[in-house]
């Protein structure tokens, strides 16, 4: 294990192949995790905030989500503009950032020699962000448009009336973007607090993978980061639901909906649960791939023009989600009971070995494929790292995801699904 005066390894953790993850702290309690991959002379550089939407105080939905955008405007150190001509000059690219309900990310990819300029760009705008009332005025103005502008999507009109009526008090109700009400309230003052409360080193974890050294790349780090102060970031103040006890249900419309659209959810744990694996293989079986189930049934019959079923996993609580467009002159009726008898077969355990065997095989694909992409590992051991403390925990999972049997998804199916309540929306076009 290497230390140093400010910073020291704590882990090293094996991946696939000969990936390794380092895993280091600085005496701030700045985290870093480093991958060498010598496959293309790049690396990418992700900065995860372990602060998302859930994290806001009530009545100030949508704070999380508009740093997101001041966060590439002006610091002490660079004028508007500044950053993106640095990041472009110097050969960067997929400079972009998001932000979801438990963590804010921030990412770019450089020629492996630009080390030190990426470090420099992000460990200044964590501290030195310049929140101006004519910056901060303008960006609340673009928040708004693209709010509205979502409000004009039937899709994310829907999904954002299913979480507000699933959960009940907890925080994944509210949209990542906010409300409008909440986004017009907000003020320097407020956004400054934030800023000083959340984006601070002991709240944050850098990500570097590529063809980089990682002594090196700990040297940079220290230098650029070492001397940002520590803060005492606020808890999350609900991180508990109710359990549900009754079947939820609305049926809206939308000006723009040109086809009717079904969208169901049901509470599941979160990803650290010995069900996880379980309920990601039950949405497999049910639509992904050639031999899905719904597939066959729905999808392929015409009957729908989209379609999917996952579980969508946070660090508090989740749900599994099912999802259908319907086709013209479908009913909700009918794909709702093609869907109720697919998940009564699993629950009987009318699953094939080549079935499972399938689904499995194509689940341990999509995890070597992210391995092999700088970018795409960097997320997966981002996600790791925020909804489980386990920088390695999705690649870990390829484990669990082996050992799923087929009583595991008849349990899961049961427990989480058939024998659990529901909540529905119907999202129904303005002229039907």
């Amino acid at each position: 294990m290497t230390t140093s005066n400010s910073y020291r390894q704590i882990d090293e953790i094996p991946l696939i192949g000969n990936l390794t993850i380092r895993q280091y702290e600085l005496s701030n309690g700045l985290q870093t995790a480093i991958v060498v991959d010598r496959t293309t002379p790049i690396f990418t550089y992700q900065t995860w905030f372990k602060t998302g939407s859930a994290d806001e105080p009530p009545g100030h939905q949508g704070l999380a989500h508009l740093f997101e955008h001041m966060m590439f405007r002006k610091t002490t150190r660079r004028e508007m503009g500044e950053f993106d001509r640095c990041v472009n000059s110097n050969g960067g690219t997929g400079l972009n950032a998001y932000t979801s309900r438990d963590q804010t990310v921030y990412y770019f990819t450089f020629p492996n020699d630009k080390l030190e300029i990426a470090a420099d760009l992000e460990s200044d705008r964590m501290v030195n962000l310049l929140i101006e009332e004519e910056m901060f005025e303008t960006e609340k103005g673009a928040v708004l448009t693209e709010k509205n502008r979502g409000l004009d999507e039937p899709m994310r009109y829907l999904w954002e009336e299913l979480y507000d009526l699933v959960y009940i008090r907890h925080p994944y109700k509210y949209p990542t973007i906010g409300d409008v009400q909440s986004i017009r309230s907000f003020t320097v003052e407020e956004a400054r607090a934030f800023y000083e409360n959340f984006y601070a080193p002991n709240n944050a974890l850098v990500i570097v993978v590529g063809d980089i050294d990682p002594d090196q790349v700990m040297t940079t780090i220290a230098g650029k980061y070492g001397n940002l102060p520590r803060r005492l970031p606020k808890k999350r103040e609900i991180t508990s639901e109710p359990v549900q006890n009754e079947n939820r249900s609305a049926s809206l419309t939308h000006q723009k909906t040109t086809q009717p659209m079904l969208a169901m959810a049901w509470h599941v744990p979160n990803m650290l649960h010995p069900d996880h694996a379980a309920l990601v293989i039950v949405g497999k079986l049910l639509t992904s791939g050639k031999t899905a189930l719904l597939n066959e049934r729905l999808l392929h019959s015409s009957k729908v023009t989209e379609l999917y079923a996952e579980p969508y996993l946070s660090r508090d609580i989740g749900t599994f989600e099912f999802f259908a467009q319907l086709a013209a002159d479908v009913s909700f009726t009918e794909v709702e009971e093609i869907f109720d008898a697919t998940l009564h077969e699993l629950h009987t355990g009318k699953i094939s070995g080549d079935q499972m065997e399938i689904v499995k095989n194509n689940i341990l694909k999509e995890i070597y494929q992210a391995a092999t992409t700088p970018s795409s590992l960097a997320h997966k051991l981002g996600d790791g790292f925020i909804n489980t403390n386990d920088l390695a925990f999705q690649i870990k999972a390829i484990g669990q995801f082996e050992k799923v049997t087929v009583d595991d998804i008849r349990r899961a199916v049961d427990t989480y699904i058939l024998g659990a309540k529901s909540t529905t929306v119907r999202l129904i076009p303005a002229h039907r």
